[in-house]
């Protein structure tokens, strides 16, 4: 696995967290307060990435679940099966045949810089997500968009940018790469939990 997925997944894993941050914003307060209610958030996800290069885009699918405690597991179930959990200390993949690869947080400077990050943003560090990307906010508490630029210029050199845009929930999430590439999210069929079942929780190991 790349320096950079790990770094893409590492970091959906903290900005699906981090709305329980404090900004600046009165109506930007009144989202994280919303969407960090929920210990596990459920739901269906639609992954289109598009490489500008060869003007193609990769389109997948599949369901999510985002848990405070654990971390965020993706599902993908198309166009072929597997499985990421990314947890604070590492990110467990299984591919359609059952087998685990683990990458530990220690194994590689970046991915430790990384996961840093993601662990002050479970912990509910405040100053976290001010710390590290200038923030732009537009709109009201149930209808708005956020705009985040990493201020770390070796963060930037892997993302130049994080758009999103929800109501009650996150709807739609695109990562916006120097290259002019893009991979945009989106989020439907959400729903919400005070727990895992022993099962997901398992997928976490």
């Amino acid at each position: 696995m790349s320096i950079k997925k790990i770094f893409l997944a590492v970091v959906l894993t903290g900005l699906s967290l981090a709305f329980a941050q404090n900004t600046s914003s009165q109506n930007f307060n009144e989202v994280c307060k919303n969407i960090s209610s929920h210990k596990v958030t459920k739901g269906d996800f639609a992954q289109t990435k598009l490489i500008k290069k060869i003007k193609r885009e990769i389109k997948s699918s599949g369901t999510f679940i985002v848990s405070v405690d654990d971390g965020i597991l993706w599902n993908t179930l198309k166009p072929f099966k597997s499985s990421m959990a990314i947890t604070k200390t590492g990110i467990i993949q299984t591919n359609a045949q059952g087998k685990k690869n683990v990458v530990a947080t220690g194994e590689n400077a970046t991915f430790e810089q990384v996961s840093s990050l993601m662990t002050s943003l479970f912990d509910g560090n405040i100053d976290a997500l001010d710390k590290n990307f200038d923030i732009e906010f537009i709109g009201s508490a149930s209808n708005w968009n956020v705009n985040l630029v990493p201020k770390d210029s070796s963060v930037r050199a892997f993302v130049e940018s994080i758009e999103m845009a929800g109501q009650a929930t996150i709807n739609t999430m695109v990562l916006h790469e120097p290259s002019g590439d893009f991979t945009k999210y989106e989020f439907s069929s959400q729903t919400f939990a005070d727990s895992l079942t022993s099962g997901e929780k398992s997928l976490f190991n």
